[in-house]
Formats: C-alpha cells, structure tokens, sequence
C-alpha cells in the first residue's frame, strides 16, 4: 500500500486505460470520472461473465497499440470475476493503474491504498483507514475511520459501516449493508443487501437479515 492521499493524474493521454467494463450499468460513471481524471479509456464489454478473461486476451492480442505497462482498471463488483480479470492482465504484462476516484470524495489526508482501486461518487471514509489493491467501493458509502478492506474487496452503493472494522480478502458487501463497529468480515464473504452485521463473520460465509445470519456458503473463493 502507498502512504499517501490518492494521486489522480496517474497517467497522460499518451497511454490508454484498459478497463474491464463487462456490460455493467455503471460504465457511464466509470467513463465520467476517467475523463475527470483525464485518462483515455479502452472499453472492453463482454455481458458473459464467464468468458471475461477470454475477452481479454483477445482484445490485447489484436491491438498492437498495447504493450507491456499499458494501464488497466478492473472495477467488477463480484470480486471472483474481478481476480479472474486481474491475473489475466498481469500475465499479458499490463501494468495495473493506482486509483481511479472521484475528487470531491471525503477522503481522509493520511490515506493507506493499494493499486487498481475504484472509488465512485459520493463516497466517505474515515481517518487512519486502509485499502487493498483492487478494491471497489461503490457510490455513497460512507466507511468510518481506522477501516482496513483487504484486496479484492467489493463494497456495496451506500453501505455504511462503524469505526473499527475490518473486511477480509475477496468479500462482498451488499447494497444500504449496516456493519456495526469492530466487525470482522472472513475472507470470501458475502453480506446480503440491507443487512445488519453485529457480530464477526467467518470465512466463505453468505449471510443475511437484520440481524445478519448465515444462510450459505460462498462457492467461489479467491
């Protein structure tokens, strides 16, 4: 991780931004904050998840104008795919771009974050938090201090969290999900959308309901 409040002008327009954009709904804010932060952005849209690295690969062997370094940007919210996606590119020799976030996000000044991170609008986190590499955070969630997201992580339009809390490598955390503070989600978890986590949550664990409760498993660990 960088010790550092998020660089935005990572790259110049001389060299692309490889994004994985997969079909989702949300490439128009992905498209905005490139150009915010005046990246030159390479669409790749493929709606067959399964086939996601695939695409990849062969849109990288057909344009010469790629090469070892080219940036690229992963910002899948189910982290399984996002991997996928992740260790592809880096064994065709591109380089992962820092961070792609919205400048008028309340970050804190001292701010811990790995590369490849995805930060949309209106997004809040508290003082002395730490992010991994290749973490999500979707808009309007609002993260209290002293946080740590291990890498992988997806987080969930308006998720809010307490102070204290802690989310392990590859987990998922649903839609307006509550966690209390001091919680501690396993790695490859799944929070269910709206949930209420008031205790810790263990490895690969589905849970769900107010308050949460695990229902299943997570098939599809990093």
């Amino acid at each position: 991780m960088n010790d550092s409040h998020p660089k935005h002008n990572n790259f110049s327009l001389t060299n692309p931004l490889l994004l994985y954009s997969c079909g989702s709904d949300l490439i128009v804010d992905y498209i905005e904050l490139a150009d915010r932060n005046n990246f030159e952005i390479i669409q790749i849209v493929n709606n067959l998840e399964e086939f996601i690295p695939h695409s990849v690969s062969k849109y990288v062997t057909k344009n010469e104008t790629l090469k070892n370094g080219t940036p690229f940007l992963v910002p899948l919210f189910t982290p399984y795919n996002k991997y996928l996606a992740v260790q592809e590119a880096l064994s065709l020799g591109l380089k992962p771009a820092l961070i792609l976030n919205d400048r008028n996000n309340d970050l804190p000044k001292k701010f811990e974050h790995g590369v490849g991170c995805f930060i949309n609008k209106r997004v809040v986190i508290g003082s002395e938090s730490k992010i991994g590499n290749y973490v999500t955070i979707n808009r309007g969630a609002c993260l209290g201090h002293h946080i740590v997201l291990e890498d992988f992580v997806s987080i969930g339009p308006g998720v809010t969290t307490g102070g204290g809390v802690t989310i392990g490598k590859g987990s998922l955390i649903g839609t307006g999900a509550t966690l209390l503070p001091e919680v501690k989600i396993g790695e490859n978890a799944i929070i269910g959308a709206g949930s209420v986590v008031t205790k810790n949550i263990p490895n690969n664990a589905l849970v769900m309901g107010n308050p949460a409760k695990q229902v299943s498993e997570n098939k599809k660990p990093i």
